[in-house]
């Protein structure tokens, strides 16, 4: 398991005077990152994932194989997303904190090549320790906390980066003991086998699963694996909603009606209600925000998984005439 603990946080700030090297850098350095945005589906998909707790226990359980398994009611969201006060426009994606310990795991999720990024986690771990002793600043003998950096990559190509920030700096023999010797923990989709997904029976290893999917039949082929593979009901739910709101738009309606068929058979009439307590609570959040875009997109989820007209014109409140039309749209008798 690759960790920050204080020794290296003192050779950052005190040996090196990590502020200058890092300004300097920060005006000399050029850097080749996309932008993140709400619809990207690939970050849609892995943080609606890696914001379950359970998921992240089981993440780091299975990958960095701590001594001590880490259960889920003791990790503690630490903010939404962790953003560097010196470096705005770089963000980490989630940080989580271990109860009652000063242990913080940092997680990142890329979907492309940054070669910047052991220095962007060099500088968020640093910012989780300032940040931290801001917080303890009147508190006497202080050990200072660890700090778990994870990169999950889910791209096509090779990750070619170094994962230790000292392969990034200057090679000296001299003043070799002064470089930092941080290294983040790799999670590399392209190195684990459909079975090992499959295995792990957890919403991360099949959302790797479907970030794998090279093309649309590809894609369609892995949610066929993981929906015969799981019986586990929460989790044909979240594939349900992943199928319906994060890849509306890469599978055709046919193909969407044909997956989510084989789920609600799977699930059982009884959580039927259930899916629909989920859609109507949407649809109401959705009506407040006056979105009717949004509305439409719930009304053919629901056709789709053919709910009858009453429960429809229930749930969203629009009107018997909206619905015929969007039924013939849709050419649904």
């Amino acid at each position: 398991m690759k960790i920050f603990s204080y020794n290296e946080y003192i050779k950052c700030i005190h040996t090196l005077r990590l502020n200058a090297v890092l300004q300097l850098a920060e005006e000399n350095s050029s850097y080749n990152i996309k932008k993140k945005t709400t619809h990207n589906k690939h970050d849609k998909l892995m943080k609606s994932i890696l914001r379950n707790k359970k998921e992240i226990s089981n993440l780091i359980n299975q990958f960095l194989e701590p001594k001590e398994l880490i259960k889920e009611e003791n990790l503690i969201r630490y903010t939404n997303s962790y953003i560097s006060k010196k470096y705005k426009s770089k963000e980490a994606d989630i940080v989580y904190k271990l109860k009652d310990k000063e242990i913080y795991f940092l997680i990142e999720h890329q979907s492309s090549i940054d070669s910047s990024m052991p220095y962007r986690i060099l500088n968020y771990c640093i910012d989780i320790i300032q940040e931290w002793c801001k917080s303890n600043r009147n508190k006497k003998m202080i050990k200072y906390p660890i700090v778990v950096p994870i990169v999950i990559y889910t791209g096509d190509t090779k990750w070619r980066v170094q994962t230790n920030f000292k392969d990034r700096q200057i090679s000296t023999r001299v003043f070799e003991r002064y470089k930092i010797n941080l290294e983040y923990n790799l999670i590399d989709v392209n190195k684990l086998s459909t079975n090992m997904l499959l295995k792990s029976k957890s919403m991360f290893g099949y959302g790797m699963l479907i970030e794998k999917s090279k093309n649309k039949e590809d894609l369609r082929n892995n949610i066929n694996l993981i929906i015969r593979q799981t019986e586990n009901k929460y989790e044909l739910e979240e594939l349900s909603d992943i199928i319906n709101y994060i890849l509306n738009d890469i599978l055709e309606e046919t193909e969407q009606e044909d997956l989510l068929n084989k789920i609600y058979r799977k699930v059982g009439e009884n959580s039927m209600s259930t899916l629909y307590d989920r859609l109507l609570a949407e649809t109401k959040n959705t009506l407040k925000q006056g979105r009717m875009e949004g509305i439409m997109s719930i009304i053919k989820n629901m056709l789709s998984m053919n709910f009858d007209d009453q429960t429809i014109l229930k749930a969203t409140n629009v009107k018997k005439e909206e619905l015929e039309k969007i039924k013939s749209e849709m050419k649904v008798g």
